[in-house]
Protein backbone atom coordinates (compact mmCIF):
# COMPACT_ATOMS: atom_id res chain seq x y z
CA UNK A 1 0.00 0.00 0.00
CA UNK A 2 2.82 2.26 -0.67
CA UNK A 3 0.35 5.06 -2.41
CA UNK A 4 -1.97 7.42 -1.06
CA UNK A 5 -5.32 7.02 -2.49
CA UNK A 6 -6.99 9.99 -3.67
CA UNK A 7 -9.89 8.63 -5.73
CA UNK A 8 -13.00 6.30 -5.07
CA UNK A 9 -11.62 3.71 -6.58
CA UNK A 10 -8.51 3.95 -5.10
CA UNK A 11 -9.98 4.91 -1.78
CA UNK A 12 -12.37 1.35 -2.27
CA UNK A 13 -8.98 -0.72 -3.86
CA UNK A 14 -7.26 0.65 -0.52
CA UNK A 15 -9.94 -0.09 2.05
CA UNK A 16 -10.27 -3.96 0.69
CA UNK A 17 -6.29 -4.55 0.68
CA UNK A 18 -6.33 -2.99 4.50
CA UNK A 19 -9.44 -5.25 5.31
CA UNK A 20 -7.97 -8.27 3.75
CA UNK A 21 -4.46 -7.85 5.50
CA UNK A 22 -6.51 -7.78 8.95
CA UNK A 23 -8.97 -10.41 7.99
CA UNK A 24 -6.34 -12.59 7.26
CA UNK A 25 -5.40 -12.84 10.85
CA UNK A 26 -2.12 -13.22 10.59
CA UNK A 27 0.50 -9.87 12.35
CA UNK A 28 3.27 -10.32 9.92
CA UNK A 29 0.69 -8.38 7.45
CA UNK A 30 0.26 -5.53 9.85
CA UNK A 31 3.62 -3.80 8.29
CA UNK A 32 2.26 -3.49 5.28
CA UNK A 33 -0.70 -1.56 6.63
CA UNK A 34 0.73 0.43 9.60
CA UNK A 35 3.77 2.45 9.68
CA UNK A 36 6.28 1.76 11.92
CA UNK A 37 5.55 4.63 14.82
CA UNK A 38 1.59 3.84 13.94
CA UNK A 39 -0.44 5.02 17.10
CA UNK A 40 -4.09 3.56 17.06
CA UNK A 41 -7.10 4.35 19.72
CA UNK A 42 -9.89 1.76 20.20
CA UNK A 43 -12.36 3.02 21.74
CA UNK A 44 -11.96 3.99 25.72
CA UNK A 45 -9.01 1.38 25.70
CA UNK A 46 -5.37 2.75 26.12
CA UNK A 47 -3.66 4.17 22.71
CA UNK A 48 -1.43 0.91 21.49
CA UNK A 49 1.70 2.90 19.78
CA UNK A 50 4.19 1.65 17.58
CA UNK A 51 3.93 -1.77 14.81
CA UNK A 52 5.22 -3.60 17.55
CA UNK A 53 2.47 -3.05 19.90
CA UNK A 54 -0.32 -3.79 17.03
CA UNK A 55 1.89 -6.98 16.58
CA UNK A 56 1.29 -7.85 20.38
CA UNK A 57 -2.06 -6.36 20.45
CA UNK A 58 -3.65 -8.07 17.77
CA UNK A 59 -1.68 -11.01 18.37
CA UNK A 60 -3.00 -12.02 21.35
CA UNK A 61 -6.78 -10.71 19.70
CA UNK A 62 -6.61 -12.63 16.74
CA UNK A 63 -5.45 -15.86 18.71
CA UNK A 64 -8.62 -16.10 20.15
CA UNK A 65 -10.85 -16.34 16.81
CA UNK A 66 -11.55 -18.41 14.02
CA UNK A 67 -12.44 -16.03 11.75
CA UNK A 68 -12.77 -12.24 11.06
CA UNK A 69 -14.39 -10.16 8.17
CA UNK A 70 -15.12 -6.40 7.25
CA UNK A 71 -18.08 -5.52 5.40
CA UNK A 72 -17.20 -1.82 4.04
CA UNK A 73 -20.85 0.46 4.43
CA UNK A 74 -19.29 3.33 3.05
CA UNK A 75 -16.19 5.40 3.39
CA UNK A 76 -15.37 9.45 2.51
CA UNK A 77 -11.57 11.41 2.17
CA UNK A 78 -11.10 14.24 3.22
CA UNK A 79 -7.18 14.97 3.15
CA UNK A 80 -5.18 11.98 4.33
CA UNK A 81 -8.15 11.07 5.96
CA UNK A 82 -10.32 8.15 5.64
CA UNK A 83 -13.58 7.84 7.67
CA UNK A 84 -15.17 4.59 6.93
CA UNK A 85 -18.42 2.47 8.60
CA UNK A 86 -18.07 -0.74 8.38
CA UNK A 87 -19.72 -4.08 9.95
CA UNK A 88 -17.55 -6.48 11.55
CA UNK A 89 -18.47 -10.22 11.61
CA UNK A 90 -16.34 -12.74 13.95
CA UNK A 91 -16.17 -16.69 15.12
CA UNK A 92 -14.48 -17.00 17.86
CA UNK A 93 -12.67 -20.59 18.72
CA UNK A 94 -14.24 -22.70 21.14
CA UNK A 95 -17.23 -20.64 21.06
CA UNK A 96 -20.10 -23.29 22.42
CA UNK A 97 -22.47 -21.76 20.54
CA UNK A 98 -20.69 -21.26 17.24
CA UNK A 99 -22.35 -17.82 17.49
CA UNK A 100 -21.18 -15.32 14.29
CA UNK A 101 -20.98 -12.04 16.16
CA UNK A 102 -21.70 -9.01 13.96
CA UNK A 103 -21.31 -5.59 15.36
CA UNK A 104 -21.20 -2.09 13.58
CA UNK A 105 -17.81 -0.07 13.37
CA UNK A 106 -15.95 2.93 12.45
CA UNK A 107 -13.00 4.09 11.56
CA UNK A 108 -11.23 7.31 10.91
CA UNK A 109 -7.32 6.67 9.64
CA UNK A 110 -4.63 9.46 8.92
CA UNK A 111 -2.41 8.30 5.77
CA UNK A 112 1.30 8.95 6.01
CA UNK A 113 1.63 11.16 2.87
CA UNK A 114 5.46 11.19 2.53
CA UNK A 115 8.61 9.14 3.22
CA UNK A 116 9.09 6.07 3.30
CA UNK A 117 5.87 5.36 5.16
CA UNK A 118 3.76 6.86 2.08
CA UNK A 119 0.20 5.38 2.52
CA UNK A 120 0.60 3.66 5.85
CA UNK A 121 -1.62 4.22 8.42
CA UNK A 122 -0.01 6.72 10.82
CA UNK A 123 -2.96 7.05 13.10
CA UNK A 124 -6.16 5.63 13.76
CA UNK A 125 -9.12 5.42 15.94
CA UNK A 126 -12.12 2.69 15.60
CA UNK A 127 -15.39 2.67 17.74
CA UNK A 128 -17.49 -0.13 18.16
CA UNK A 129 -19.46 -2.08 21.03
CA UNK A 130 -17.71 -4.98 21.74
CA UNK A 131 -20.06 -6.29 24.29
CA UNK A 132 -20.91 -8.83 21.54
CA UNK A 133 -17.75 -10.18 21.18
CA UNK A 134 -16.44 -10.27 24.80
CA UNK A 135 -19.53 -12.65 25.73
CA UNK A 136 -18.55 -14.22 22.71
CA UNK A 137 -15.00 -14.73 24.39
CA UNK A 138 -16.29 -15.50 27.83
CA UNK A 139 -18.39 -18.59 26.44
CA UNK A 140 -15.13 -19.88 25.20
CA UNK A 141 -12.39 -19.63 28.09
Amino acid sequence: MAFVPTTQIEVQAWLQRFHAANDSLDVSKLASIYAKDAKVQFGNMPLVEGLDALRNFFGASWARLEMMHHEIESFDVVDNRIYQPCHITWQVKNDPEKEKVVVPAIAVIHLVTSGEDKGLISRAAYYMDGAPLVAALQRSS
